[in-house]
């Protein structure tokens, strides 16, 4: 039987199985690697540690975890290792997951998220809140928005909301690099194969699918159209086959408009 030879961080191993789930265990590698190479981008590192914590407090009690991580002077960077019963080595990582940092010194905890932006923690976020209200009561400003500033007559409250409220999402580049890790997944299942049921090493496809159209700013509305663009009526409905198709109409409202049709009333007498 064959051999395959990988390496994970600084761990590395041999696994025998037939060439199909090899190729199967280097598509996860390949992951794994990318994944490590954000740790590297972070921390200014190059060296990739593979960790199992044991004994970590949950809601639910005590658990254990797989983790990969770099180090700087002052910091840890770390990306958890998910498991899995979809493929042979039994581990993924999310390819939209976020980076763990801690500090040491200071012991503060952030992370960084795919596009390399620092996301605070839901503390932080609170606690800057607080400041920035207090900040306010003390220099006595007003919540309300001065007179020079109230909405004209002319301008229609809902596009105001949408310029005040936007925020920028993810960039066209960011979108593909998204759409191919998702494509890659599918990697292995049956085109004619359901997307209700399948599961593919992050979580049921359904709900990826519908995670990447969030990740495009598309809401349900949207996500309808899409769906009655293919014929179905349920994104479980849509084989996987289909899926890179779906996910192009996703990404591409012009596309999307080009393959809705309308089916005209041939009882109209005009």
């Amino acid at each position: 039987m064959p051999t395959g030879h990988f390496t994970i961080g600084d761990l590395s191993f041999s696994y025998d199985g037939d060439l199909e789930e090899l190729a199967h265990c280097q598509e996860i590698i390949r992951e794994i690697k990318r994944v490590e190479q954000r740790l590297r981008r972070a921390s200014g590192s190059q060296k990739v540690v593979l960790i199992y914590d044991r004994d970590l407090e949950g809601e639910r009690g005590t658990f254990n975890k797989m983790r990969l991580r770099t180090y700087d002077d002052a910091r840890n960077y770390t990306l958890d290792i998910g498991v899995t019963d979809n493929n042979p080595l039994g581990i993924y990582v999310g390819y939209d997951q976020n980076i763990e940092v801690y500090d040491r010194d200071q012991e503060e905890t952030w992370q960084i998220d795919p596009a390399g932006n620092r996301v605070n923690s839901s503390e932080e976020q609170a606690e800057s809140s607080e400041r920035d209200e207090k900040t306010a009561q003390g220099s006595g400003t007003s919540h309300e928005p001065p007179a020079s500033s109230a909405r004209p007559t002319d301008q229609p409250a809902e596009a105001l909301s949408s310029s005040d409220t936007s925020t920028e999402g993810p960039s066209q580049a960011e979108i593909e690099r998204a759409a191919q890790a998702l494509q890659n997944r599918l990697s292995g299942h049956p085109p004619e194969q359901l997307v209700g049921e399948t599961t593919i090493p992050d979580g049921p496809l359904g709900e990826k699918l519908k995670g990447f159209a969030r990740y495009c700013g598309r809401d349900e509305g949207y996500l309808s159209r899409v769906l009655d663009a293919v014929g179905v009526s349920a994104v479980g409905e849509i084989t996987v086959g289909q899926v890179p198709d779906v996910m192009d109409l996703i990404k591409d409202e012009e596309m999307l408009r080009q393959n809705e049709s309308f089916e005209p009333d041939d009882d109209l007498p005009f």
